[in-house]
């Protein structure tokens, strides 16, 4: 059963994830705000320009432009944080969490600080 709040289009941004097709409706994910959109599954009115790099009219277009490639929990949990995880498994919970933080040490390396720094030291003058 499809409620009828999943079939508005929950914002403006025209940056979309396919996440499914279930019971002839695509479920559509924003790659802005993680709004969720259920459409019936024959009537996406995909840009195709999009799909290969040529759309002029950009986030204006009229048409979706939906991503060949979805965003991972992974990816997803990077960019959005806890808010992402809301009725995940835990293990993949725990995944997404020791992979933030390998990404976050991993920054910190490359640009020459450490996960344990402190604030900087004050100098007297």
């Amino acid at each position: 059963m499809v409620r009828d709040e999943d079939t508005v289009r929950p914002c403006d941004h025209n940056d979309w994830d396919d996440v499914r097709t279930r019971n002839g409706f695509k479920v559509l994910r924003c790659r802005i705000c993680q709004g969720r959109w259920k459409l019936p599954s024959r009537s996406v009115p995909r840009c195709m320009e999009f799909l290969h790099d040529k759309c002029e009219a950009g986030p204006t277009c009229v048409l979706l432009h939906v991503r060949r490639k979805k965003r991972n929990i992974l990816e997803r949990y990077d960019h959005f944080g806890e808010s992402v995880l809301k009725g995940v498994a835990h293990s993949v919970q725990r995944r997404a969490k020791r992979h933030a933080e390998k990404s976050r040490k991993h920054t910190l390396e490359s640009s020459g600080g450490s996960s344990d720094d402190g604030p900087p030291a004050l100098l007297d003058e």
